[in-house]
């Protein structure tokens, strides 16, 4: 069997951010997940390093920086414009496989929801770990210890932002994910998540279409910290979705160009 192997593209967006992401991926795979980093990561940040070969086992994986962020270039505008930039990267995607699954953690997963709901066509499933309902509704408890811990694992190379203007108007993702009617749908929430509380995920759940299923991690804290504190725990929630998925995976090669 072939080696999985890594490499660099960029896609530019409606208004002109350059948009950066990492392909890792094998000869004779269609099916790709793209994985949409939080607030303050990137591509680079650790978590995401080791997140992306563990999903890339069996499928091809994207693992995108957001504007502002990592490689990419602009400022981040906390879910205002960012659909710009996952909409670049789907267009790239959608050219070369029939296959797409969409992970988003903490505001990846808003920007997910709100991006996909605008144009759900060739996307085949999408799992929102730590999404918040609203923007405005974060609560980021930033002082409590688990916070603390959440920011500190978080913390090494990949990690910081570009702050754009936080007080551009914003999507409420709950308003919107009623849209995806028959996109089945995962949600990922720790009960200890003091940055987006765990009321989030029910919100999204409730206003969601089936078929849906939402994974409560108990003691769980918040998006990328669910892996780093149990990556085998992490991983099986989503193979277990992905098999009850059933998505059939060709032999052909998508093109890299």
């Amino acid at each position: 069997m072939s080696q999985i192997e890594k490499s660099a593209h960029a896609v530019a967006t409606a208004d002109g951010v350059t948009v950066s992401f990492d392909l890792y991926h094998q000869a004779g795979r269609t099916a790709v997940m793209v994985i949409c980093h939080g607030f303050f990561q990137s591509k680079e940040a650790k978590m995401f390093q080791k997140l992306a070969p563990r999903l890339a086992e069996d499928r091809d994986v994207i693992c995108m920086d957001f504007r502002g962020h990592g490689k990419s270039s602009g400022r981040f505008t906390f879910s205002s414009r960012e659909n710009s930039d996952l909409t670049a990267v789907l267009d790239w995607v959608k050219a070369r496989y029939p296959n797409i699954q969409v992970m988003g953690l903490s505001l990846g997963g808003a920007i997910a929801i709100n991006t996909i709901s605008q144009n759900p066509q060739g996307i085949d499933g999408l799992i929102a770990v730590s999404a918040p309902a609203a923007f405005e509704d974060i609560e980021f408890k930033f002082w409590t210890p688990e916070a603390i811990r959440t920011g500190v694992q978080g913390f090494g190379p990949g990690v910081g932002c570009r702050i754009g203007n936080l007080f551009l108007p914003k999507k409420r993702p709950v308003d919107q994910i009623s849209r995806l009617k028959g996109m089945p749908l995962l949600f990922i929430h720790g009960t200890r998540d003091v940055i987006v509380g765990i009321r989030h995920g029910h919100r999204l759940f409730a206003a969601a279409n089936e078929p849906k299923q939402f994974e409560i991690i108990q003691g769980g804290s918040h998006a990328h910290a669910l892996f780093h504190d149990d990556p085998e725990g992490f991983l099986r929630i989503v193979a277990a979705w992905q098999g009850n998925l059933r998505i059939s995976v060709k032999t052909t090669t998508p093109a890299l160009g």
